[in-house]
């Protein structure tokens, strides 16, 4: 009996154990679960608030152009900047009314009308992806068209591209300008669009060449006939080709008077050139130090000519004959102004660089630098050495 009554005890415990150990496994599984529970719901609930903050700060963006800080709430999802901003950063003069914006620097002006999808570059129309908008004392038009009416800017945005650091130098121009030449120049356009390292050549005072340069002297051709004087004038291949481009529409436009009088000049010609101008003074009474100082200022010494390069041409007419300033009071002069980027020429020495290129203003020297640097010279006003210092890294 009392075996029986052991047995049932026994039994009896373990029910009671098993029991309990069921119940503390039930309570176990709804801790879990409400445990999950709060965890989900606090899932949902950061989730909700991080669409809420996503919905709240869609289009909105922080720039900072140098050190300062601006931050703009867009009205859609295009990337926009503030011109007015980038302006003030980049030291543009601007004037800004309720529907129209416009800023120049370097000769050049960029005009955005409020609503309108154009902006104009000197005249120019340019199509933006969306339209600007002008109020609240924003200019706000697409990031995007930054690239296609500038250079030396550097634009970086952050990995969510919501935060954008511009830094640099704007220089505007308008990469999609129209060009049209006078003649059917298809045969010259390989040679205006070169883009051959040696075109690029800098030759000035700080930049001398030996006698010996350039080394291919079988690149130097000679200039047609109809475009020279009787003399026999050379000048490289690539420059030639586009020259006569030149000449061509030039001549198409009734400027049939106008020839080249210098080209390519090597290294002894120069020597002979820069001592004869020299000589001239001191037999006009000059000692020879100050003979050779005046001479320095308008002519270069052998190996810092730039027509050692073949690069570049003198130009003058029939009735002047020399070359001197009076070249610039021609129509000829304007017309090369307005048009001798095409070909990719440019005035190497022009009146307002002279502490920069080292020379005298020469308005009969142009230099062959090819379309592309030509071009940007053009719209944004720089001399040579201006656009290598600025852009000579591209």
């Amino acid at each position: 009996m009392e075996q029986k009554r052991k047995i049932s005890l026994y039994k009896k415990i373990r029910r009671d154990f098993h029991v309990r150990v069921e119940e503390s496994e039930k309570k176990h599984r709804n801790k879990i679960i409400a445990l999950a529970l709060i965890t989900l719901l606090l899932a949902s609930a950061l989730l909700f608030c991080a669409a809420l903050l996503e919905k709240s700060t869609k289009g909105q963006y922080v720039y900072y152009y140098g050190d300062v800080e601006q931050k703009i709430k867009a009205e859609s999802e295009t990337h926009v900047v503030d011109f007015i901003a980038l302006a003030d950063f980049c030291s543009m003069t601007k004037e800004v009314s309720i529907n129209n914006a416009s800023f120049e620097i370097n000769n050049t002006k960029a005009s955005f009308t409020n609503g309108s999808d154009i902006v104009k570059i000197n005249g120019i129309s340019i199509k933006m992806p969306s339209a600007a908008a002008i109020k609240n004392g924003y200019c706000l038009v697409p990031l995007s068209i930054l690239e296609r009416i500038s250079h030396g800017l550097n634009i970086v945005t952050d990995k969510n591209e919501t935060t954008i650091q511009i830094e640099g130098k704007i220089f505007m121009i308008a990469k999609d300008f129209e060009v049209s030449y006078e003649t059917d120049v298809t045969e010259y356009l390989e040679y205006i669009h070169s883009k051959d390292e040696y075109i690029y050549t800098l030759v000035n005072k700080q930049n001398p060449v030996d006698r010996t340069f350039p080394e291919d002297q079988d690149a130097l051709i000679e200039i047609p006939e109809e475009y020279r004087k009787s003399d026999v004038i050379y000048l490289h291949y690539i420059a030639e080709k586009a020259l006569e481009a030149m000449m061509q529409d030039m001549f198409a436009c009734g400027y049939n008077d106008t020839y080249v009088t210098s080209a390519y000049r090597r290294y002894d010609k120069q020597q002979q050139i820069f001592d004869k101008y020299v000589n001239d003074l001191v037999n006009q009474g000059m000692s020879y130090n100050d003979a050779y100082a005046e001479v320095l200022k308008d002519t270069a010494l052998p190996g810092q000519s730039e027509h050692q390069t073949g690069l570049c041409v003198d130009l003058t007419t029939k009735t002047i004959v020399t070359v001197d300033n009076r070249f610039a009071d021609t129509e000829v002069f304007a017309w090369l102004q307005d048009n001798a980027w095409k070909y990719g020429f440019v005035l190497r020495y022009p009146e307002d660089k002279v502490n920069i290129t080292g020379y005298s203003y020469e308005s009969w020297h142009y230099r062959f630098v090819g379309y592309d640097i030509a071009k940007i010279m053009h719209q944004t006003g720089l001399c040579y050495e201006e656009y290598l210092e600025n852009f000579g890294d591209n």
